[in-house]
C-alpha cells in the first residue's frame, strides 16, 4: 500500500507537470506576436512623439531663459552656467555608477 501511493502520486505529478509545459508553450505562441515593442508596431508615430517631447523640451527650457533678463542678455555666463550644470552631472553619474 505505501509503494501505491508514492508511484500514484509521482505519476500524477509528472502529468501536471507534463500538462503545465504544453499550455505555457501554447501560449507563448499565442502571446509572442502581441508582445511587440512600441516602436516596431508603430515606428513612424514613436518617432514623431519623441520629436515633440524632444523639441517642446527644448522650446520650453529656451522660454524659460528668456524670461530672465539677468542671464538672457549674458550669452557667456548662460554657457557657463550650462558646462558647469554638465560637468556637475557628470561628477555625479562617475560617482555613483
Amino acid at each position: 500500500m505505501k509503494k501505491i501511493i508514492p508511484t500514484s502520486v509521482t505519476g500524477v505529478i509528472d502529468g501536471v507537470d507534463k500538462t503545465v509545459a504544453r499550455v505555457e508553450k501554447e501560449m507563448d505562441a499565442v502571446i509572442q506576436p502581441l508582445q511587440k515593442t512600441v516602436f516596431t508596431r508603430f515606428p513612424t508615430l514613436f518617432t514623431l512623439l519623441v520629436t515633440f517631447g524632444v523639441a517642446i523640451t527644448y522650446f520650453g527650457f529656451e522660454r524659460i531663459v528668456a524670461d530672465f533678463a539677468f542671464i538672457n542678455e549674458r550669452p557667456i555666463l548662460m554657457l557657463s552656467i550650462g558646462i558647469g550644470v554638465l560637468t556637475l552631472t557628470g561628477t555625479l553619474y562617475k560617482k555613483l555608477g
